[in-house]
């Protein structure tokens, strides 16, 4: 009886030292939670609207099968107007630096109308000649360079445009009306520059500006059975416009801590 006291004894007095020995857990730390970080790399779509300003200088010339009767100054119809429509692109971040490619297609109101060869404003004019135009549609395919900063995008564009473009030209002389008419396709450049910005979530609104020239038209008005008016044009339009995208995906996943 008097051995077992004395073990007990024994182990209560060495017991604080033993568990002082044991090793002791580390407090266990919860690794930060991943967060999305916005990129602008991804496919987007959206819808844009503007203004253009065309500038199309033209110049006349009546003409016979022996050669050039006159020749008249260039003068210039500028078509002016709103537009609406919708784009599609893709982008490559690469740290700071944006590689892209977009393509848009735009109903443009744009129409205007000038004196040629000679303009009468008299209720009883003798001649005047008039050049209507209209830029019914255009359409561009683009590639963009830009420089990121956090949610911003500076960039510069060009590529290939594309436009509808309608011309009336007619002729009156002594009460006698002749009208000739042309609708075709046009192609040619285009270069620029604009502003992105991002909103809230996934969607973006831009601002840009494009320099759009479609080369040279020629338009013939017979005016009798052996002269006409050929109308030479340069068609050039200048757009602003704003616009607001919705892009796929926020882009890469980082470690936040």
């Amino acid at each position: 009886m008097r051995k077992l006291v004395l073990t007990a004894t024994a182990a209560l007095i060495a017991g604080p030292g033993m568990a002082a020995d044991l090793p002791v857990r580390a407090p266990a730390y919860k690794a930060a939670p991943l967060a999305a970080v916005w990129s602008w790399s991804g496919l987007y779509v959206g819808i844009d609207g503007g203004y253009g300003f065309g500038n199309d200088p033209f110049s006349q010339t009546v003409v016979q099968p022996g050669g050039t009767l006159a020749s008249f100054e260039k003068s210039v119809v500028a078509p002016k107007g709103g537009f609406f429509g919708g784009q599609m692109g893709y982008n490559w971040q690469v740290g700071s630096i944006v590689l892209g490619v977009e393509g848009d297609a735009q109903w443009s109101g744009q129409r205007d109308k000038a004196c040629g060869l000679v303009c009468e404003a008299a209720v009883n004019a003798v001649e005047s000649t008039t050049v209507e135009q209209k830029l019914k549609w255009f359409a561009t395919a683009r590639g963009r360079l830009g420089w990121a900063n956090e949610g911003y995008l500076l960039y510069v564009t060009g590529g290939g445009a594309w436009a509808g473009i309608d011309e009336t030209d007619t002729f009156i002389d002594q009460g006698r009306t002749f009208v000739a008419g042309s609708s075709r396709t046009k192609s040619g450049w285009a270069v620029g520059a604009g502003i992105e910005t991002r909103l809230w979530g996934n969607w973006t609104a831009k601002l840009e500006y494009l320099h759009i020239d479609l080369g040279s038209v020629t338009s013939v008005l017979p005016v009798s059975s052996t002269a006409s008016i050929v109308t030479d044009s340069r068609i050039r339009d200048d757009i602003v416009r704003a616009g607001i995208n919705y892009k796929f995906g926020y882009g890469p996943v980082v470690a936040s801590y």
